[in-house]
Parts: structure tokens; C-alpha cells; sequence
């Protein structure tokens, strides 16, 4: 699946300031989460997925239109309190961590698999092999 993380002119100039709008009050108690911004958004008629709230929130973020917006697994708010910045940086941490661990797991499979592809073996892997792999 093919991701754009960049935000396309309607997104950017209309749903990001309904989505500030609908965030900038919200602490810890008023948490919203991506069904509750997708069907506000719908009433002013806009759809939106899930990908596209996170992208959203992403670069919320980037520009620093609302500090300390973060997330849990109810939703979206805006950080009240330096425990709740710290959890959520030790979460990140730790999920960044696990994802590396992920990738090198994945990768050196990978590499096990296309030996047994350029050696003429079945691994299970379909696809075409580049003369570089051979090299």
C-alpha cells in the first residue's frame, strides 16, 4: 500500500483547519478520536479515512500548530502535564525500538530467501531478480 505523506491543496487548505479546529481544545477529559473527526468532518461534507487523519495529525505536528498534541489508544489531545509527555515519548521509544528489531528480523530473511532464489531453490518468494542480486 502506497502511502502520500504529502498533503495534497484540499487536504492543506481545507480539511487541516477543520481538523485544528476541531483539536485545539482538547485535553486528556475531551479526547477524540479518528471516528469522532470523520464524522464531524462529514457534516461539513468531507470524507476522510483514517490515513488521511494521521497524516493530518503528522503534520499537525511538523508545524507546530498545536503543541503537544498527542495520542492514546481513546484518541487525540493536547498534553496538560509533563507525565503525560514523558509516557507518551517512552511509548515511541519503545514502539521505534520494536519496529527496528522488526525490520532486521524481515531483512535478514529476506536475504536468506534470496539466496535460495539465486541458488534455483523454491522459498516461496515469487517475483523477478535483478542481475545486481547476483552480483
Amino acid at each position: 500500500m502506497e502511502t502520500n505523506w504529502n498533503l495534497t491543496p484540499h487536504e492543506d487548505k481545507v480539511i487541516y483547519p477543520l481538523v485544528i479546529g476541531i483539536l485545539s481544545h482538547r485535553g486528556k477529559e475531551k479526547v477524540f478520536s479518528s471516528t469522532k473527526i470523520s464524522k464531524i468532518l462529514r457534516e461539513f461534507g468531507e470524507e476522510i479515512t483514517d490515513a488521511q487523519i494521521r497524516k493530518i495529525v503528522f503534520f499537525i505536528r511538523k508545524r507546530n500548530h498545536i503543541p503537544l498534541l498527542l495520542a492514546n489508544h481513546e484518541g487525540y489531545f493536547i498534553a496538560s502535564n509533563i507525565e503525560e509527555v514523558n509516557a507518551w515519548i517512552d511509548s515511541h521509544k519503545s514502539k521505534i525500538s520494536a519496529m527496528g528489531e522488526t525490520l532486521n528480523h524481515i531483512q535478514s530473511q529476506f536475504e536468506e530467501n534470496k539466496k535460495l532464489l539465486i541458488a534455483g531453490e523454491d522459498c516461496g518468494l515469487l517475483g523477478q531478480t535483478s542481475i545486481f542480486d547476483f552480483i
